[in-house]
Protein backbone atom coordinates (compact mmCIF):
# COMPACT_ATOMS: atom_id res chain seq x y z
CA UNK A 1 0.00 0.00 0.00
CA UNK A 2 1.62 2.95 -1.06
CA UNK A 3 1.08 6.68 0.91
CA UNK A 4 -1.06 9.28 -0.74
CA UNK A 5 0.68 12.24 -1.89
CA UNK A 6 -1.66 14.62 -3.93
CA UNK A 7 -3.41 17.01 -1.22
CA UNK A 8 -5.79 17.90 -3.65
CA UNK A 9 -7.07 14.60 -4.74
CA UNK A 10 -10.58 13.49 -3.90
CA UNK A 11 -11.69 10.18 -2.21
CA UNK A 12 -15.18 9.11 -2.62
CA UNK A 13 -17.25 7.20 0.27
CA UNK A 14 -20.54 5.42 -0.30
CA UNK A 15 -23.55 6.32 1.35
CA UNK A 16 -26.10 3.54 2.50
CA UNK A 17 -29.81 5.01 2.01
CA UNK A 18 -30.08 3.95 5.72
CA UNK A 19 -27.51 6.61 6.16
CA UNK A 20 -29.11 9.67 4.28
CA UNK A 21 -31.42 12.22 5.74
CA UNK A 22 -32.95 15.00 3.73
CA UNK A 23 -30.03 14.41 1.41
CA UNK A 24 -27.27 14.58 3.59
CA UNK A 25 -25.31 11.94 5.12
CA UNK A 26 -25.05 11.00 9.01
CA UNK A 27 -21.38 12.03 10.54
CA UNK A 28 -20.67 8.01 11.34
CA UNK A 29 -20.62 7.34 7.33
CA UNK A 30 -16.97 9.20 7.82
CA UNK A 31 -15.55 7.36 10.25
CA UNK A 32 -14.20 3.61 10.23
CA UNK A 33 -16.84 0.96 12.54
CA UNK A 34 -15.27 -1.67 14.53
CA UNK A 35 -15.45 -4.10 11.72
CA UNK A 36 -12.92 -1.73 9.54
CA UNK A 37 -9.99 -2.00 12.02
CA UNK A 38 -9.64 1.55 12.19
CA UNK A 39 -9.53 2.10 7.93
CA UNK A 40 -12.03 3.91 6.44
CA UNK A 41 -12.72 2.10 2.69
CA UNK A 42 -12.77 4.97 -0.34
CA UNK A 43 -12.37 5.25 -4.08
CA UNK A 44 -9.62 7.54 -5.46
CA UNK A 45 -11.12 10.22 -8.08
CA UNK A 46 -7.39 10.10 -10.00
CA UNK A 47 -8.60 6.63 -11.16
CA UNK A 48 -12.17 6.44 -11.28
CA UNK A 49 -15.37 8.60 -11.06
CA UNK A 50 -18.00 9.10 -8.56
CA UNK A 51 -20.61 7.54 -11.03
CA UNK A 52 -17.96 4.43 -11.91
CA UNK A 53 -17.14 4.24 -7.80
CA UNK A 54 -20.96 3.74 -7.41
CA UNK A 55 -21.73 1.30 -9.63
CA UNK A 56 -18.43 -0.71 -9.29
CA UNK A 57 -20.16 -0.81 -5.35
CA UNK A 58 -23.43 -1.47 -6.25
CA UNK A 59 -22.28 -4.32 -9.12
CA UNK A 60 -20.71 -6.30 -5.56
CA UNK A 61 -24.24 -6.60 -4.26
CA UNK A 62 -23.98 -3.36 -2.18
CA UNK A 63 -26.58 -0.83 -1.44
CA UNK A 64 -25.57 2.77 -1.83
CA UNK A 65 -27.63 6.27 -2.26
CA UNK A 66 -24.50 9.06 -2.76
CA UNK A 67 -21.15 9.46 -3.08
CA UNK A 68 -19.65 12.56 -1.22
CA UNK A 69 -16.18 12.87 -0.94
CA UNK A 70 -13.07 14.58 0.84
CA UNK A 71 -9.46 15.91 -0.24
CA UNK A 72 -6.16 13.61 0.47
CA UNK A 73 -5.91 17.12 2.35
CA UNK A 74 -8.63 17.36 4.24
CA UNK A 75 -7.79 13.71 5.82
CA UNK A 76 -4.13 14.84 6.59
CA UNK A 77 -5.24 18.23 8.18
CA UNK A 78 -7.09 15.77 10.85
CA UNK A 79 -3.81 13.17 11.23
CA UNK A 80 -5.41 10.32 8.99
CA UNK A 81 -3.36 8.88 6.34
CA UNK A 82 -4.23 7.73 3.42
CA UNK A 83 -3.20 5.13 1.12
CA UNK A 84 -4.18 2.61 -1.71
CA UNK A 85 -5.81 -0.55 -1.62
CA UNK A 86 -6.60 -1.73 -5.38
CA UNK A 87 -8.90 -4.69 -3.97
CA UNK A 88 -8.69 -7.99 -6.45
CA UNK A 89 -11.51 -9.25 -8.09
CA UNK A 90 -12.78 -12.66 -6.88
CA UNK A 91 -15.25 -15.00 -8.48
CA UNK A 92 -18.08 -12.96 -6.03
CA UNK A 93 -16.41 -9.67 -6.37
CA UNK A 94 -15.69 -7.64 -9.10
CA UNK A 95 -12.00 -5.88 -8.86
CA UNK A 96 -11.08 -2.31 -7.56
CA UNK A 97 -8.05 -0.61 -8.82
CA UNK A 98 -9.23 2.63 -7.27
CA UNK A 99 -9.72 1.18 -3.69
CA UNK A 100 -8.04 3.40 -0.60
CA UNK A 101 -8.18 3.49 3.00
CA UNK A 102 -8.17 6.41 5.56
CA UNK A 103 -6.07 5.40 8.49
CA UNK A 104 -8.14 6.50 11.56
CA UNK A 105 -5.56 4.09 13.91
CA UNK A 106 -3.87 7.08 15.44
CA UNK A 107 -6.90 8.39 17.31
CA UNK A 108 -9.23 6.88 19.80
CA UNK A 109 -12.89 6.10 18.91
CA UNK A 110 -13.98 9.38 20.67
CA UNK A 111 -11.60 11.78 19.11
CA UNK A 112 -12.65 9.52 15.80
CA UNK A 113 -16.24 10.90 15.95
CA UNK A 114 -15.25 14.29 16.74
CA UNK A 115 -13.32 14.30 13.44
CA UNK A 116 -16.06 12.50 11.44
CA UNK A 117 -18.45 15.10 12.42
CA UNK A 118 -15.88 18.20 10.65
CA UNK A 119 -15.18 15.76 8.06
CA UNK A 120 -18.93 15.47 7.12
CA UNK A 121 -19.30 18.95 7.57
CA UNK A 122 -16.52 19.62 4.47
CA UNK A 123 -18.13 16.36 2.65
CA UNK A 124 -21.49 18.52 2.31
CA UNK A 125 -20.10 21.62 1.69
CA UNK A 126 -18.21 20.02 -1.42
CA UNK A 127 -22.04 18.58 -2.30
CA UNK A 128 -22.91 15.08 -2.97
CA UNK A 129 -20.80 13.79 -6.18
CA UNK A 130 -23.24 11.41 -7.27
CA UNK A 131 -26.26 11.32 -8.51
CA UNK A 132 -26.69 14.78 -8.89
CA UNK A 133 -29.85 14.32 -6.96
CA UNK A 134 -29.45 11.81 -4.20
CA UNK A 135 -32.66 10.07 -2.89
CA UNK A 136 -33.79 11.21 0.09
CA UNK A 137 -34.56 8.99 2.87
Amino acid sequence: MSKLTNSSEVLFRQIHPNFLENGEPSSDRFRPSEKDLNKLSVDRSALTTAAQSHGLYTSNGRASAAVFGLSVGEFESEMISCHSDPVVGTDTAVENPAHALADYSAHTSQKQKLIAKKLKRLAVARGCLHPSAPNEA
